[in-house]
């Protein structure tokens, strides 16, 4: 028979009927237990329901019980990607912010060395351009220039520079220290060893974009111009001897006609119709050098003296393997048909194929 009121009862907050109806269920299905034990199962039961309710009507509500689990599952995903892609919007956009904040900072750098540069050039007591009383000019214009070149650096200029767009800042400076005539030789016959106003050994332009850029006789001693864009540049009588070139683009007809390449890194440059009649290949490091026919070799000066296989790495001005680097040459000499008609002039570098271009400074910091 069903359960009746035990005769201590609990202080439930239920009806009796409603104690009732569920200790008829509870006996059902357990018949041994005592009225009172049936009871208080009873109470407790209804107490959990009524802890559970809020939750189920909830669940009831969203229908996720008549679903199924697919349903369920993109029901519950479109709350978390609407979530999930607020915070990647948020990042993404943080990060272009960031960006946007560092390229107008470097547009603020380039700005603030182009105004420092004009006054001290626009100096009447220290004059930039007068060798009588710009000494320490000098000094703080080199200074303020290696400066402004590292902090143009970025981390995305290598990546920059294979979906071929370079670094136009450091391109700039060039340009501007250049036509401001602060780093061309004075003397444009090449037996002066004086000096450029400003001296650019060391300075940090990779990657930088000098596409078409006009650098008659610049004075680019020991400069790292690695990676940089010189495609179709004009680097006639240039000093570029100890210069950084490595993977250089001097493609589509870089005229290096009278450069003095003395120990140069022209390792992976790409070489593609650049001039190089008359330059100075003395042991210049063409190891991996692209596009690089011997017509061009043979119509620089001292080629033969060129490195042309992997050099030594204690001393670079030789090669690891001598005879392996011979025998590339006589490869090249044995090449008749890319001997020119005519021998190329190397009279001038003859007389002193090595230190006519190479300024005193470098005397100084070696």
């Amino acid at each position: 028979m069903p359960p009746e009121k035990p005769v201590k009862p609990t202080k439930p907050s239920f009806t009796d009927e409603q104690i009732r109806a569920k200790a008829h269920q509870l006996w059902e299905k357990n018949k041994e237990q005592s009225p009172e034990e049936n009871w208080n199962a009873a109470v407790k039961a209804l107490e959990r329901e009524k802890f559970w309710r809020p939750f189920i009507s909830v669940w009831r509500w969203t229908g996720i019980g008549e679903k199924k689990g697919w349903d369920i599952v993109t029901g519950l995903s479109l709350p978390l990607i609407v979530f999930g892609g607020g915070i990647l919007f948020n990042y993404l956009n943080g990060q272009q912010q960031q960006k946007i904040a560092e390229e107008k900072q470097k547009d603020e750098l380039l700005k603030t060395y182009i105004n420092d540069m004009k006054a001290s050039l626009l100096d009447k007591d220290h004059p930039l351009k007068d060798w009588n009383k710009n000494s320490e000019s000098k000094s703080i214009a080199r200074t303020i220039t290696l400066t402004t070149l590292t902090q143009l650096n970025s981390e995305q200029d290598q990546q920059k520079a294979k979906e071929g767009k370079y670094n136009q800042r450091k391109g700039l400076i060039m340009q501007f220290l250049y036509e401001s005539d602060l780093i061309r030789s004075t003397s444009m016959n090449r037996s002066s060893s004086i000096d450029p106003i400003i001296i650019l050994d060391n300075a940090d332009f990779t990657f930088a974009y000098l596409y078409s850029a006009y650098l008659y006789s610049a004075d680019l001693n020991l400069v790292n111009l690695e990676s940089a864009n010189l495609q179709n540049a004009n680097l006639n009588s240039a000093n570029l001897t100890f210069a950084d070139l490595y993977g250089v683009h001097l493609y589509g007809g870089a005229n290096l006609q009278n450069a003095n390449l003395y120990s140069a890194d022209l390792q992976n440059a790409d070489l593609q119709n650049a001039d190089l009649k008359r330059a100075n290949l003395n042991r210049a490091y063409l190891y991996s050098a692209k596009n690089l026919t011997n017509e061009q070799i043979k119509s620089a000066c001292f080629w033969e003296k060129a490195i042309y296989t992997e050099r030594d790495q204690t001393n670079g001005w030789i090669a690891k393997d001598p005879e392996a680097n011979q025998k590339k040459i006589d490869e090249i000499k044995q090449d008749k048909a890319s001997d020119p008609r005519k021998p190329p002039d190397c009279s001038n570098w003859k007389k002193n194929p090595f230190l006519k271009w190479l300024p005193f400074s470098y005397f100084l910091i070696v």
